[in-house]
């Protein structure tokens, strides 16, 4: 993409702040993973940041630290670049994963643990996962109690192919931007 993803101007605000305020008054707390301390951030935040407690070791350590600083039970973990994720999705994970340790979308097979929900219960096996340098998600979804959301269910749910989208490209965002400026 050429710059930080979480910075990238969505009207007047930032990609990371657009779906904190998509997201975030269908939840009680949210919290923002970051890599590494002084990551770039949109100077007013209003979010927890937290940082990876196994450094240079991907997403999945993302999902580590929300877990370890998380107040609530379930977490909803959505990539910055992921901003077609919509409420009725977030609601569907969180629900899926009631008595399971993780609710992940699986499209053509392949799940989406970038999107997804995640339960306490989870935290030690990826703990012990990236503990192991297995930093793959799909590794750690191996350990797990997984409740697989399969296409007709995230269709039912309003999640069609295109919400599971990332803005990988400058094209993708312009197409995201463009989308947005044809909806509202």
């Amino acid at each position: 993409m050429g710059q930080t993803k979480a910075l990238l101007a969505v009207g007047s605000t930032t990609l990371l702040e657009w779906l904190i305020d998509r997201l975030g008054p269908h939840f009680r707390e949210v919290l923002v993973s970051v890599a590494a301390p002084g990551a770039p951030l949109p100077p007013k935040l209003e979010a927890t940041v937290v940082t990876d407690l196994h450094l240079r070791s991907g997403p999945l350590a993302g999902v580590e630290a929300a877990l370890a600083a998380a107040a609530y039970d379930t977490l909803l973990v959505v990539a910055v670049d992921m901003p077609r994720v919509t409420p009725a999705l977030a609601r569907a994970l969180v629900g899926a994963c009631r008595g399971h340790d993780a609710a992940v979308p699986r499209l053509d097979g392949r799940p989406e643990p970038a999107c997804a929900a995640y339960a306490r219960s989870a935290a030690g096996p990826i703990s012990a996962s990236l503990r192991a340098e297995r930093r793959r998600a799909a590794d750690a979804l191996a350990e797990l109690d997984v409740r697989y959301l399969e296409e007709e269910e995230l269709e039912a749910a309003g999640a069609g192919r295109r919400t599971f989208a990332n803005l990988n490209t400058p094209a993708d965002y312009r197409d995201f931007l463009e989308a947005l400026r044809r909806s509202g």
